[in-house]
């Protein structure tokens, strides 16, 4: 011995749910599920190591750039010298990024 139906079929059930919900909007009806958020997948470590060697790179091109268009009254200022000097240290940074030979892993060397 089961239940009694309440309703007699998904339509009336459906109506009477439909209006329960309309006549409490503190609760809401949910539209859509969404779905599980996937990780997100790591980077390996040569493709990071290319990313810094190139995020180097350019950051080296944009200090030789802003030396470029120094003004003549700033070209032996205390700033230039600085800018030198940053240009130099990236300079050898980007290529002891360069120089770095990585091995492949899990016995491919």
């Amino acid at each position: 011995m089961g239940r009694k139906r309440q309703y007699a079929n998904a339509a009336e059930r459906l109506r009477a749910f439909r209006a329960r919900a309309s006549s409490e909007p503190s609760a809401p009806i949910p539209t859509s599920i969404r779905p599980p958020v996937r990780p997100q997948r790591k980077i390996s470590r040569p493709a990071r190591l290319v990313a810094i060697g190139k995020e180097t790179q350019a950051l080296l091109e944009d200090y030789e750039a802003w030396r470029a268009r120094l003004p003549e009254s700033l070209e032996e200022s205390d700033m230039a010298a600085k800018l030198d000097e940053a240009i130099e240290k990236l300079a050898e940074v980007a290529e002891a990024l360069a120089d770095i030979d990585l091995p492949k892993g899990f016995g491919r060397d």
